[in-house]
């Protein structure tokens, strides 16, 4: 975990988060810009891991691919149980 002048940041959570939005847009087959037409969101950069998407763009990414939120995250099992 890193700290941020303004929040700490969690590089192996930014990198689930980045291949998670990946596996739902190619399970779908759209392309990047495919979805970036339709949600208007910066999904190039959620991808590579430069911009952490806030929860409001998780959420339209999930109303978009009409999933819940709780199944966007059940397939990262982060943080790990013990």
């Amino acid at each position: 975990m890193t700290k941020n002048n303004r929040y700490y940041k969690d590089q192996e959570f930014v990198e689930k988060l980045a291949r998670r939005i990946k596996e739902l847009r190619n399970e779908h087959g759209h392309t990047q810009e495919y979805l970036i037409d339709k949600i208007h969101l910066t999904i190039n950069c959620y991808e590579t891991g430069s911009k952490i998407p806030t929860l409001m763009s998780l959420l339209k990414i999930c109303e978009f691919y009409n999933i819940t939120l709780d199944e966007f995250f059940a397939p990262m099992n982060y943080p790990p149980k013990e």
